[in-house]
């Protein structure tokens, strides 16, 4: 019985390692660089929002609180260029591009990023294919420490806004759940340095701040 329990104490302390250790350093890395509020946040060039689902070529409830949240950054003169990013299995920044432009931004200012399958691949292509190293991550509350994280690991200097004011249900808590996995992804995808695609310097992001100098 006594080799059971230290058994059991053994895998209780692995398991608390595993899952403790990235989500501890995931709260290292954003320390004081997330907001849930326009009003707060400090200012950047870029701002890039984290895909999510759509629905009928709209964007979900989720990816439109997203969306109304660069949107304040950008009417507050926070943001100048965006980046959207995110899957094109159901055309994810084509539809985040079509809301900004309905919302009053001018297309020349939406870089759209469609290898954008993770927070990881977000991250990366931003530095790799757009030449970005200093930008503002824009997603749920619950999200944006992992990406801001993500985004300093593979040497982008980010800061983070997130929505917090999407009901906390079942679905955001199940999501908030999601991410003590997430971290440990996270981990592996930078200390493996997952693929990510061809990272070929794509000027989009250059020539749209340079049309603001």
């Amino acid at each position: 019985m006594r080799k059971l329990w230290r058994a059991l104490l053994a895998l209780l302390l692995i398991a608390l390692l595993v899952v403790g250790g990235p989500w501890a350093l995931v709260q290292v890395l954003s320390f004081g660089r997330t907001w849930t509020s326009a009003d707060e946040a400090p200012s950047n060039d870029v701002g890039l929002v984290m895909g999510a689902a759509t629905l009928n070529g709209r964007p979900s409830g989720y990816l439109k609180a997203r969306l109304d949240l660069a949107l304040q950054l950008w009417e507050q003169g926070k943001i100048t260029v965006f980046i959207v990013s995110g899957s094109t299995s159901d055309d994810e920044p084509a539809v985040m591009r079509a809301y900004l432009e309905e919302n009053g931004v001018d297309p020349l200012d939406i870089v759209e990023d469609e290898g954008g399958n993770s927070s990881y691949s977000s991250c990366v292509r931003a530095k790799g294919i757009f030449g970005v190293t200093q930008l503002t991550v824009i997603s749920q509350s619950y999200h944006v420490p992992r990406t801001v994280a993500t985004c300093r690991m593979v040497g982008v200097d980010a800061i983070g806004v997130g929505d917090d004011e999407t009901p906390k249900n079942a679905t955001w808590r199940s999501y908030e759940r999601r991410e003590l996995i997430a971290n440990i992804k996270m981990i592996v995808d930078v200390v493996m340095k997952t693929d990510v695609g061809t990272l070929i310097y794509d000027p989009a992001v250059d020539e749209a701040l340079a049309r603001h100098r």
